[in-house]
């Protein structure tokens, strides 16, 4: 409707966030379509676990999906968002070296790990607690790809908070963008995620406290109830930051990796010489008549044979794969 604001749902977790959302990614992306949104983004904590789900949702449903995490650096917590499929591997690849430094179900990143994704294209949202030293270092080095992310939850102080985060955006030159910190598509899933909090906390729900969150704003919202909560230009900010956001999944294809190949040999040749070395090393006696039209045969399938043959030829020095 015209009178409504266009709005993009740029911080969202789903039930992929273990312990922490409360939906599925499908029930998202369904509902952000529902509510008329212009774009979602599905970020998860240090995680894309989530994104084929929603990638196939979204592509039934017609609602353009934004690829993205959810971190925690050094008490900063940062939105990352892939713009295209370079950034979409820089992400990934984040995300694989904070798993790989801790244990399961934790992850370990640094700010330089994240400086690494400069060169990417990657844009990054910031949500402000106790980090004001993060503003001058994501100025700097995402200069023209950083936002404060403004995520107002009807709490007591929301029209302190929006202030402050004004003063803070005008000292280091970030601009305010509309977000939600969504952890659930419907208000009546906030039960379920008392509960999940509870687990998590490993407590009660009724010892939980003021670790609960203290309403259901953190749900996809109404664009009206948004409207009332927001200036107009962060709503329109979240929809200009969507729109830089072209990356889908159906741009990845399997790529075969490429070979070791000798200059003065082709693929198929060296393959062929591949066989007759590994023909005379097996019959140093002489090749029985039948065995060369069976190599040749082999020779259909060159680069998986190729591969076979640079494994075993890897692992077989190391008593790897023998019986």
């Amino acid at each position: 409707m015209a009178f409504l604001p266009d709005y993009a749902e740029l911080h969202a977790l789903s039930n992929f966030s273990f312990l922490r959302g409360a939906s599925h990614p499908e029930e998202l992306v369904l509902r952000a379509q529902a509510l008329g949104y212009k774009a979602l983004a599905l970020t998860d904590e240090c995680s894309l676990a989530g994104a084929v789900r929603a990638h196939f949702a979204a592509r039934e449903c017609g609602l353009p999906l934004i690829h993205g995490t959810e971190i925690t650096v050094e008490k900063a917590k940062l939105i990352l968002l892939a713009t295209d499929r370079r950034s979409y591997g820089a992400i990934s690849a984040l995300i694989t070296t904070g798993r790989r430094r801790s244990k399961k179900g934790t992850y370990s990143l640094t700010l330089a790990d994240v400086e690494a994704l400069v060169p990417s294209g990657v844009l990054v949202l910031w949500g402000p607690r106790d980090d004001a030293g993060t503003a001058s270092w994501l100025a700097e080095r995402f200069a023209g790809r950083a936002w404060l992310a403004a995520e107002l939850h009807c709490g007591p102080n929301d029209r302190a908070k929006l202030k402050e985060l004004r003063e803070l955006g005008c000292q280091y030159g970030l601009p305010l963008v509309a977000a939600g910190d969504v952890h659930m598509h419907l208000r009546s899933r906030k039960r379920l995620h008392d509960v999940l909090s509870a687990v998590r906390l490993g407590k009660p729900v009724a010892q939980c406290g003021q670790a609960l969150h203290p309403n259901a704003e953190r749900s996809l919202r109404l664009r009206m109830r948004l409207a009332q909560l927001y200036p107009p230009e962060l709503l329109a900010q979240s929809v200009a930051i969507a729109e830089r956001c072209r990356f889908s999944l159906h741009e990845l294809r399997y790529e075969y990796p490429a070979e070791l190949v000798p200059p003065e040999h082709t693929p198929k040749s060296w393959l062929a010489k591949l066989t007759e070395d590994g023909l005379r090393w097996r019959f140093p006696g002489g090749v029985p008549s039948a065995t060369p039209a069976r190599a040749a045969f082999s020779a259909r399938d060159a680069a998986r044979r190729r591969t076979r043959w640079c494994v075993m030829r890897s692992a077989s020095p190391r008593w790897i794969l023998r019986a």
